[in-house]
């Protein structure tokens, strides 16, 4: 009996994920925990499970497109199975439900991928009238992409609706007031992928509303420009089934009443002010942005421009430290844990943050909002491709308070591996209260981090080298014949803070705990 493939239930309600790419192909035999595809969402790029088994025999998505919260990702059966029916429709409901009652009396449409369906509704193409290009004649969203441009090519005539009854006569200042308060005012998830691309809305919607744009457009536009080509977007072409005008004389009547000004001369878009390949000089190379860049990108410039930075630097003498790794490092790794530095500098977080509760909060316009768990990010280096374009990512360690040395190292090993691997799940990227980035284990002394949004700082752990020091036995600051100079292992925390939330003296009274924790370790 065929069954629906859908997410497991940790991405099940997650709108706007994106399929990376299928693994299998209608035809393949899957069982229960076999790799479906690589999906990509806002946190994580992660690999989506089958939750059942079978033969693949629809598969309702391509590569690269963005899927509806609870999709109908494709159908498993037995192998020669026709797909059922009521499973196809089904599906076709749950994307477009508002289709079932037009196809009582439209003709029969070819099948169609349920992006197809819904992508024609949003651009007024009849699939009666498509050729599908796809496994058994099915409908994909290419062909109705071509079918919008055939009908964008043809004579005004053959565009034109069929005519209806002229709607009732609606108040002109009514209208114009409703147009006035939504034509600036694009969708949540066409504003993402605007932020996300660098894309200029009015530039796409040439005059048109900003509510009238869809996600397609925006596709659309990302495409042209990394193509190199200007960022225009035609109108959507009006679907048979809407309202027609108001007769000439209600024209005539609402004439008197003025019309907002973007709508009455739409201006010729600009073209993409991002170089693509047609601009480059001799020597030049274009590489467009990976989505790991984007969301990077995205971030850390929404936390530097909105959050207030102050950086604090600390040295910090980790003999302690290193004398008790040495000794239970063989006790630890018969229990099959890796012990690393990157534990106690997470336990001395736990210190240095319940001795200033303030440090693990967030901020907010009307009062602070303190974190009684302890959820540490840890921020883990992806490598770099031939370009050198790295990547970067920051799992979290949940409830790492109620966590021993021990239990601290068994998760920083879990986390740090699966997250190589692009294993983790979205809900371990997400929720954490404070966040630590040992840049040291690249060879860097000291950076200044950026505050992940929502969080009141980030420590920042540099290299662990040998540095001259100054022992004293008598004053710190005076002369002694007591001085001597020592060889000691230090490193340096950066620690980079929301100056709303900590000043210097709450910024340094939490370093303190941090740097008296490691160096007083037992």
């Amino acid at each position: 009996m065929a069954t629906e493939l859908r997410f497991p239930e940790n991405l099940s309600g997650v709108d706007g994920i994106i399929v990376t790419r299928w693994l299998v192909k209608v035809g393949d035999t899957v069982q229960p925990g076999d790799i479906l595809l690589e999906a990509a969402t806002d946190k994580v790029d992660t690999e989506v499970p089958a939750t059942v088994g079978g033969v693949i025999l629809q598969l309702n998505y391509s590569d690269g497109e963005i899927l509806p919260a609870n999709p109908l990702l494709g159908i498993v059966g037995q192998p020669g199975e026709a797909v059922v029916e009521s499973a196809v429709a089904a599906s076709a409901e749950t994307v477009a439900p508002s289709a079932a009652p037009a196809a009582e009396t439209a003709p029969e449409a070819p099948p169609a991928t349920p992006v197809a369906r819904r992508m024609a509704e949003q651009l007024g193409v009849d699939l009666s009238g498509v050729e599908g290009s796809g496994p058994r004649g099915q409908v994909t969203k290419e062909d109705v992409l071509a079918q919008q441009a055939a009908q964008k090519n043809a004579p005004a005539a053959a565009l034109a609706p069929a005519p209806m009854p002229a709607p009732g006569p609606i108040p002109a200042a009514t209208a114009v007031s409703a147009d006035a308060d939504l034509r600036d005012l694009a969708s949540l998830t066409v504003r993402r992928l605007a932020a996300e691309n660098s894309i200029n809305l009015r530039e796409v919607a040439a005059g048109r509303p900003l509510s009238a744009l869809t996600k397609y457009d925006l596709l659309s536009a990302i495409a042209s420009r990394s193509a190199g080509k200007p960022v225009v977007v035609p109108p959507r072409v009006a679907p048979t089934s809407a309202p027609v005008a108001a007769p000439a004389a209600q024209k005539q009547q609402a004439a008197p009443v003025a019309s907002p000004p973007p709508l009455a001369a739409p201006p010729k878009p600009a073209a993409a002010p991002t170089p693509g390949p047609a601009k480059l000089q001799a020597g030049e190379e274009f590489v467009a942005h990976n989505r790991m860049r984007q969301l990077v990108a995205r971030n850390t410039t929404q936390a530097a421009f909105s959050i207030p930075h102050v950086t604090t630097m600390w040295d910090v003498n980790m003999v302690a430290v290193l004398e008790h790794r040495k000794a239970h490092k063989a006790e630890f790794a018969a229990a099959g844990v890796n012990l690393t530095v990157t534990a106690y500098l997470i336990q001395a977080i736990l210190a240095g943050l319940k001795a200033v509760p303030a440090a693990n909060s967030t901020w907010t316009d009307d009062g602070l909002i303190i974190k009684r768990a302890y959820h540490i990010g840890m921020a883990v280096a992806l490598p770099a491709d031939s370009y050198g374009v790295g990547g970067l990512i920051v799992p979290v360690i949940k409830n790492a308070g109620d966590l021993n040395l021990l239990g601290v190292a068994r998760a920083v090993n879990d986390v740090a591996e699966r997250a190589r691997k692009n294993q983790l799940r979205a809900d371990e990227m997400q929720g954490g209260t404070f966040t630590l980035t040992n840049y040291g284990t690249s060879g860097s002394r000291f950076q200044t981090p950026v505050i992940v949004n929502g969080q009141a700082g980030i420590l920042g752990v540099g290299a662990i080298e040998k540095r001259p020091v100054v022992v004293s036995k008598g004053s710190p600051l005076e002369a002694s014949a007591g001085d001597y100079l020592a060889f000691l292992p230090m490193t340096t925390l950066g620690f980079s803070y929301d100056h709303r939330i900590l000043d210097g003296a709450t910024a340094d009274a939490f370093c303190a705990a941090v740097k008296a924790a490691l160096e007083e370790w037992q």
